[in-house]
This record gives structure tokens, C-alpha cells and sequence, in this order.
């Protein structure tokens, strides 16, 4: 059952005192020309930084301070990975750094009549295994199949990010794939909350590095110096709460 009006009043005031609204989370990701995207990654910094403070006021410790954690990691490695997908596939897809992102060199077998196949393969094969006929091809990877790390290169090569803030975003990345009990047994929890942390703080200077240069690429002529924040407003309800400045 639901706490009581009086405890979930002051629960919504600790948590939103110190938390922006949702449409200023939702301007936060202005450089995303996609709406929906936009609107959907606002909603869900918000919402990670609401969670936050929800535990941070419970003062939760050991295992719970871990799935804190947990949460903190997984959600914001997600947002930056969705941010640099739309960035990489929809605003720069025709760059060819981004179209080599999403091929690979193979090789295909060479299709040869039975017949000769059969005459070459009497001939052709090394310390007693067959030797099969190809060519050297390139061939497309499913965007779902490039890996993060690879993304997260080519946004630093296209020069949205810099060479630090990429190996920590693969760090958060990799760290958001690992998480299972094992990992964390092996990992301190002093490593994680740090982690966990940075992950929050690198936000603002991810926004400001690819704003940065969406401005020197000419995309934008600027962007405001911040994005507006909204006015405090006495709580009049839980959804109205949450959307408190």
C-alpha cells in the first residue's frame, strides 16, 4: 500500500528540491533532433536522478546501496548509448567514417561449376585439408551489431567527443554489460559508487562537447549558455511533484 499523503508530500519535496523539471531534462538533449527520442531520454534522466535521491534520503547501505548503484550505471550508460546511435545513424549517416562503421571486409565462396570444382579441389588442399575458393568482400553489419566501443570511436573521430570522455563512456559501458553478482563480488563497492557517480557528472560535458561542435560544424550557429530552468511551484499532486524544478 501507498505511503500516506504527509510522508509521500515530504518524500517529493526532498527529492525535487534540488532536481530541474522535466522539460528542463528534456532541453538537456536539444542537440537530438529526434522529439521522441529527446522527450524519451529526458524522461529517463530524470526519473535516474529521482530514483537517486530516493535512496540517497533512505541513506541505504550494503546491498541496497549496490542496486542503487546498479541502476545509476545501467541507466546512464544507456542514454549515452542511444545518444550516440542517433547522432552516428541519423545526423552524420552519410559521413564515411560512419558508412565504414558499418561495413566489413570478409569472404565470400566464388561459385564454380561442379565439374571444375570438383578437378580443383583433387588439387588443391594444404597438409591434407581442403582449400575452399574465395574472394575478398565487404559486406554490411546490422547497426544492432556494432559494438559500443566501436561507436563511441567513430563519435570521437567525427570529433563529437574527445579521447578521454570515450574511454570513460566505454568504461560505463562495459561496466553496465558486467553487471552480475560475480562482477561485483570482484569489483570493490567503493569503485562502483565512484563509477556510478562520474557516470552522472560526464553528462553535462557530453552535452557540451557535442554542442560544441555542432556550432563548429555549422549545424547550429549556438546554443543558449544553459538551458532555461522553471520556477519552484508548491507541490499540488504526485505527477505535478515530480515535475517540480
Amino acid at each position: 500500500m501507498p505511503f500516506e499523503k504527509k510522508i509521500k508530500d515530504e518524500i517529493i519535496v526532498y527529492v525535487t528540491r534540488d532536481i530541474a523539471n522535466e522539460p528542463w531534462h528534456v532541453d538537456f538533449f536539444r542537440f537530438i533532433s529526434d522529439q521522441k527520442l529527446a522527450q524519451r531520454l529526458g524522461e529517463e534522466f530524470i526519473s535516474t536522478r529521482c530514483l537517486y535521491k530516493i535512496l540517497e534520503g533512505l541513506d541505504v547501505t550494503k546491498w541496497m546501496l549496490r542496486a542503487q548503484v546498479r541502476q545509476q550505471i545501467m541507466s546512464y550508460a544507456s542514454i549515452y548509448e542511444a545518444a550516440l546511435h542517433h547522432l552516428l545513424f541519423e545526423v552524420f549517416a552519410a559521413d564515411p567514417k560512419v558508412i565504414a562503421l558499418g561495413q566489413q571486409t570478409g569472404r565470400n565462396d566464388i561459385s564454380i561449376p561442379a565439374s571444375k570444382l570438383a578437378l580443383l579441389k583433387s588439387h588443391l588442399n594444404h597438409n591434407g585439408k581442403p582449400i575452399f575458393i574465395t574472394c575478398e568482400a565487404v559486406k554490411k553489419i546490422k547497426v544492432t551489431k556494432i559494438r559500443f566501443d566501436k561507436k563511441a570511436e567513430c563519435a570521437r573521430d567525427l570529433g563529437l567527443i574527445d579521447n578521454k570522455l570515450l574511454l570513460e563512456l566505454i568504461e560505463f559501458y562495459e561496466a553496465r554489460n558486467a553487471i552480475h553478482i560475480h562482477a561485483e563480488i570482484r569489483k570493490s563497492l567503493k569503485y562502483q559508487i565512484d563509477l556510478s557517480w562520474r557516470a552522472y557528472r560526464r553528462m553535462e560535458l557530453f552535452k557540451n562537447q557535442i554542442e560544441a561542435r555542432f556550432v563548429a560544424l555549422g549545424l547550429v550557429s549556438s546554443f543558449p549558455a544553459k538551458p532555461p530552468k522553471s520556477k519552484r511551484s508548491k507541490p499540488s499532486g504526485p505527477a505535478a511533484n515530480f515535475a517540480m524544478p
